[in-house]
């Protein structure tokens, strides 16, 4: 099967039930602080108890649930000043990957990212907060598969999680748009195979979103 005609990669069952609890501590579903019981996951994600079970000891290391015997997961509480803490790697990180990404990304790669910058955009046009988080998740997997480098994604995940989860609380669609052209620039170089200019617009787009943090911790 050539490049051009890989399918998008199947999910296994763990990773799906992680997008699905992940998605709900993003989004405030799952309420910060909140100690929930596994039933209570369970019944909201719909998949069964052990996918569940490995999904959740995937997010305590990531910093988003405890996991507390016999009481239940606590969903991680959100402080203002951990915000720009979340991102401040990513200003240096997150540009190397996308440079790595413009080098070695294929043509199904470069499909994907497209596919997924216009979605973003499309959302941001609308207004949509949730259809922007969730697109969002699913251009940095784009960029992390295209990228080469094992490493990089492993740091990179949990500070994304921790920095979406933060816009959808103080930021919601205001500085949707500002931040949709942003990543549209990035993914852009990307495409285009322009390491460099891929370096340089993930890291102005990386400054945007520190000084958002910034300004609400200061």
């Amino acid at each position: 099967m050539s490049e051009t005609q890989k399918e998008e990669p199947s999910y296994s069952l763990v990773h799906r039930a992680y997008l699905a609890i992940e998605y709900r501590i993003v989004t405030l579903a799952f309420r910060p602080g909140a100690i929930l019981t596994e039933k209570t996951i369970l019944e909201a994600v719909g998949f069964g108890r052990t996918p569940v079970r490995e999904a959740i000891q995937r997010l305590t290391l990531e910093g988003l649930t405890e996991v507390h015997p016999r009481l239940g997961v606590k969903i991680a509480e959100i402080r203002p000043e951990d915000y720009p803490r979340a991102i401040e790697p990513r200003l240096t990180l997150e540009p190397l990957l996308a440079r790595s990404a413009a080098r070695y990304a294929g043509p199904h790669d470069r499909e994907i990212i497209r596919s997924n910058m216009e979605a973003m955009l499309d959302w941001a046009r609308k207004g949509d907060v949730l259809g922007f988080l969730q697109q969002d998740k699913a251009l940095d997997e784009a960029i992390s598969n295209a990228a080469a480098n094992p490493f990089l994604p492993r740091i990179l995940a949990p500070l994304q999680i921790h920095s979406r989860r933060f816009w959808y609380q103080y930021h919601g669609t205001e500085g949707l748009m500002d931040a949709a052209q942003g990543h549209a620039a990035m993914c852009e170089a990307i495409i285009a195979g322009d390491s460099e200019r891929a370096y340089d617009a993930t890291r102005e787009l990386m400054e945007y979103l520190f000084s958002q943090s910034k300004a609400l911790s200061d």
